[in-house]
């Protein structure tokens, strides 16, 4: 199937409408966003002059909306599985986005390598949620590498936010609330006071399922919580 004169679709592939005229390419048999990816982009705050980075990016999801959202001045995703990567780049071009939007193939963990310190004033992160040797893994690499701690944990995905936010920066990530302890220590460990925490629960006296979770480089203390017991996607 051909969409564009640049734009191809590979085999089982198709293409998702997002709405507001924005579309993804999704693989059938890799890893496809969820409820989680748009928990992220409605909590982070972004403003038109922020020079953004997404970590873990996936489909490039979170990046196309993002933009969607309030365009900014850059958004750079980083992806690790060069398929994933190679897919999120079509679908910026499907967008129109290749001005705004970049999708970078490297390692969370030699982001030292690939951009300067404290170049980009918001960092956002749907990392692999599950340690790894833990859970259900799955048969396709490629999914199991976005679910489990196999090519970077949480506290490779801290640090490099650490590295690429100045000082009053701002750090936006979604995980699981079983992990929430893990996360409050790593941040602290990487000078990232988390500031403001949302939990997702499935209905009214359910226990949270998702959380997001927003911390700033060298900031006081001092949490604010919210839980949000609305149905989830």
């Amino acid at each position: 199937m051909k969409l564009t004169d640049e734009v191809l679709l590979c085999e089982d592939e198709s293409v998702e409408d997002l709405g507001n005229s924005f579309r993804i390419i999704q693989g059938q048999n890799e890893f496809r966003f969820g409820t989680d990816a748009v928990k992220l982009s409605d909590f982070a705050v972004v403003h038109s002059g922020d020079q953004v980075m997404d970590l873990c990016t996936g489909t490039g999801i979170v990046p196309i909306l993002l933009h969607a959202k309030q365009p900014c001045a850059r958004i750079v995703g980083l992806e690790i599985q060069e398929q994933m990567a190679a897919m999120a780049q079509r679908s910026v071009k499907l967008n129109s986005l290749t001005d705004k939007i970049e999708i970078v193939q490297g390692d969370v963990k030699k982001v030292r390598e690939l951009f300067e310190a404290e170049s980009f004033q918001v960092v956002t992160c749907n990392p692999p949620y599950m340690k790894n040797n833990t859970g259900k893994q799955n048969v396709k690499d490629s999914v199991t590498i976005a679910r489990h701690e196999i090519l970077c944990d949480l506290a490779d995905c801290v640090e490099a936010a650490s590295y690429l936010l100045p000082s009053g920066g701002r750090f936006y990530m979604v995980h699981r609330p079983e992990r929430l302890c893990d996360i409050m220590a790593v941040m602290r460990a990487k000078n990232i006071e988390p500031k403001r925490l949302t939990l997702y629960a499935f209905g009214k006296n359910k226990p949270p399922r998702l959380l997001v979770i927003e911390g700033q480089k060298n900031r006081n203390s001092g949490l604010i919580v919210q839980i949000d017991a609305g149905d989830l996607i």
